[in-house]
């Protein structure tokens, strides 16, 4: 038989060494190219028990997809053998993801009597780093950064033995024989000293910053209750307003510093370890400026052993570990990289001598609408490829241009790359095209097609065009909303037609404008576009979402409202010189483009209720609009009004801001609290897309809407769009396996090309 899935790395074949000798079953398994072969003879009743237990007690870190069994003549074997693993043929198997430490190696960790006592880099089959050290499958340690650590005497006997919890765990090694940590000054010379942790956690605890090597790359970190430490760490990293993701000891220190839901620290204590972003606590001790102006931390749990030992020091309470990078660079990964890289950032470094082969950052996640759903896919999730039903030639979609994710798909399976950042740059570029070749040559996927999206300005799209050229291919372009949809759609194995909603920041159209909030009748390969939120200028093009003042102006304009009354001009910060220059700007059509973008309406409100008048990061406006109104209370919404929704009148849907403008005019001039106008216009958000899912559904007889883009990483406004949908008795979908915004698009993008490629062929 052969089984297919993520079947090497996870202690799969003495899994099934075990269960094949309590069913006194003979045969043989190896590794090969497309997962395990299997080949077990004896009583049929036996053989029948072992196929049931093959699925029902896999180890924790296999994912079985398929099981092909084929009847053989019996050939009177005699036990059961591991057979060494086979080359030949195309790659069709996966790699697991890096695994968080397992509760047995972290007994070990801290048992005197180990022989791997404190040893930062004990492993199991059932934890480590996977991915991050994997050159190409089959899984083997010559195919490792491991194969250059030989194992001594007692590593190897535990790796030759089918019944031990290390048999061919590849990155198996211990003091004797494994990688070894060292302290090494800015120059680049080693600090002495005699335990490198410790010297470490001294010099954490006296206000440093440490450059610290971990699995998937270096962190930055510094005490997160010293305040001073981490406004040197943002003033360095150049990162001045986006929260730091804060590690802290175990589940019982993440509750004294978050209000957590069951579902929150069931998510923080999966073993892919990811960033769990949740509210805090009042008076917490993390100092403010890890997370200013929103409610929320993200936090996470050690996930190796080093962490686990620097938290060993009962004086550690929580330490900022964020991205060893100048902000929207790849993360640092090798050893003089790092030290030249971040030389006027870090004061020490904490390295080790094992190679990182992929960077990968901490992925994160929330619990939206009470499940699970990712905000950023890498470390502990890549390269787990996720099940696309149409099966189509082997292509490679390379996403949009923010938080840039590729995909590669073949035989049903896409596999996303991990995390790669903003498009903007060398560095960015350079990352992206040394995880496509390593992704290429793991999954010997060699692309008969590109896909790309349709902004002409995105550098992806320039790339994708030139390489396809490069090698012969062909290229589809996929409108960027459309993949969002589509995303959606192929997580849950629909073709449609769906109402689609996409809401998000930034999107190129295909009438050359800038979309973002919209209503689709969809299918994977093509969609109406049956309603936009109305059009308004952006003064200053890509400057109003970094000036999010230039956005209210917009949006006030539009609406006919003048900046003099109601003391406007003074909430927004704007001079009388600006107004007219903006007035001039938008009447002449100069750099002035138009928007239906739900993301920067966002921005506008933020501007006006907060006075946010600039933004640090991306979406930082909309994410302190959601901030204030975190209450879980609901208010009535603010009123949308449909234009064009006359039934059947054939004409496109515009959803309308202008009641909304008057009416949180008129709260801000009674003196109503920022917490409540900002639910009032989550609510009013909610209301008007919901309304034109209505008219939808009376046009079109659709009943099934589709939730996406980037707004639905918005606690409040997933929360209320379902209840609202679900209240008028739609059926609902929103991502779970992949994110709803940019980092997903590369997903929907395969979707979209594999469902035109298959009506093509048919």
């Amino acid at each position: 038989m052969q089984v297919r899935g993520v079947v090497q790395g996870v202690g799969f074949r003495p899994f099934v060494y075990r269960i094949a000798g309590e069913e006194d079953l003979s045969g043989h398994i190896g590794n090969d190219t497309g997962g395990v072969t299997i080949e077990v003879e004896g009583l049929e009743a036996s053989v029948e028990r072992f196929l049931v237990r093959l699925r029902a007690e896999a180890p924790p870190l296999a994912r079985i997809d398929s099981i092909a069994v084929q009847d053989l003549e019996p050939c009177g074997e005699e036990g059961f053998r591991i057979e060494s693993s086979s080359v030949k043929g195309r790659v069709n198997t996966g790699i697991p993801p890096d695994a968080a430490t397992c509760p047995e190696c972290l007994r070990e960790l801290f048992d005197p009597s180990d022989r791997r006592y404190r040893y930062p880099f004990l492993n199991c089959t059932n934890c480590g780093p996977r991915f991050s050290i994997t050159r190409r499958i089959p899984y083997d340690r010559p195919q490792t950064s491991m194969t250059r650590f030989k194992m001594c005497a007692a590593c190897q006997q535990e790796y030759d033995d089918p019944t031990n919890r290390r048999f061919h765990a590849q990155p198996n090694a211990c003091w004797e024989c494994g990688p070894h940590l060292m302290l090494v000054a800015t120059d680049g010379t080693v600090i002495p000293a005699k335990d490198a942790v410790s010297e470490t956690i001294e010099l954490l605890l006296a206000g440093q910053v440490m450059a610290i090597k971990g699995i998937g790359g270096f962190h930055l970190s510094v005490d997160a209750t010293n305040e001073d430490a981490v406004l040197k760490l943002r003033q360095r990293k150049r990162r001045f307003g986006k929260p730091l993701a804060v590690m802290v000891r175990n589940i019982e220190a993440a509750r004294t510093l978050c209000v957590l839901s069951p579902d929150e620290e069931a998510l923080l204590l999966t073993s892919a370890r990811p960033i769990v972003l949740a509210r805090a606590r009042q008076q917490c001790g993390i100092a403010p400026s890890v997370a200013p102006g929103v409610p929320w931390l993200g936090i996470f749990l050690p996930y190796a052993p080093l962490q686990h030992l620097l938290f060993a020091d009962e004086r550690v309470y929580a330490l900022v570990m964020t991205s060893a990078n100048l902000s929207e660079e790849p993360i640092a990964i090798d050893n003089e990289e790092a030290r030249v890289r971040l030389d006027r950032i870090a004061d020490a470094f904490l390295v080790h001598d094992r190679e990182i082969l992929q960077r990968c950052d901490d992925s994160v996640a929330a619990i939206v609408d009470g499940a699970p759903q990712l905000i950023r896919r890498a470390r502990g999730f890549v390269p787990l490829g996720v099940p696309l039903r149409l099966e189509a030639p082997p292509l490679l979609a390379v996403g949009g241009h923010l938080k840039n994710v590729f995909a590669l798909a073949k035989d049903g399976v896409v596999y996303q790359s991990q995390h790669l950042g903003d498009l903007e740059n060398i560095t960015s570029l350079a990352f992206f095209n040394e995880s496509l070749a390593h992704l290429m040559r793991t999954f010997d996927i060699e692309p008969d097609t590109v896909v790309h999206d349709m902004h002409p300005g995105y550098l992806s799209t320039s790339w994708a065009k030139k390489w396809a050229k490069e090698h012969g291919l062909q290229t589809i372009a996929v409108q960027h909303h459309h993949a969002h949809v589509a995303a959606c759609m192929a997580e849950h194995q629909i073709d449609g037609p769906v109402i689609g909603i996409a809401l998000d920041g930034t999107g190129y159209g295909t009438d050359g404008q800038i979309w973002g909030g919209e209503v689709f009748i969809c299918g994977l390969e093509g969609f109406e576009r049956f309603a936009q939120l109305e059009y308004v200028p952006m003064p200053g093009g890509e400057g109003a979402i970094r000036e999010p003042w230039r956005m209210a102006f917009g949006h006030l304009h539009a609406a006919g409202i003048d900046l003099a009354h109601d003391a406007i001009r003074s909430r927004l910060g704007i001079s009388e010189q600006e107004e007219r220059l903006l007035k001039k700007m938008i009447e002449r059509k100069v750099n002035s483009p138009l928007t239906s973008s739900c993301g920067r309406l966002f921005d506008a409100v933020a501007a006006l209720v907060l006075g946010r008048r600039e933004v640090d990061y991306e979406a930082q406006a909309a994410i302190e609009l959601e901030g204030v109104a975190i209450d879980e209370r609901d208010e009535d919404g603010y009123p949308m009004e449909l234009a064009g929704d006359e039934k059947n009148s054939g004409q496109m849907i515009r959803i309308r801001a202008v009641a909304m403008w008057h009416a949180v005019l008129g709260d801000l001039k009674a003196g109503r609290g920022e917490a409540v106008i900002a639910a009032r216009f989550h609510a009013g958000v909610a209301d008007g897309f919901v309304r034109a899912a209505l008219r939808a559904r009376e046009a079109k007889g659709l009943n099934r809407v589709v939730l996406s883009g980037g707004c639905m990483h918005n606690r409040r406004l997933a929360r209320l769009m379902r209840a609202k949908l679900e209240a008028e008795g739609f059926a609902m979908l929103q991502h779970r396996r992949v994110s709803p915004g940019d980092g997903g698009l590369s997903y929907g993008q395969a979707a979209v090309a594999a469902a035109m490629l298959m009506r093509k062929k048919n």
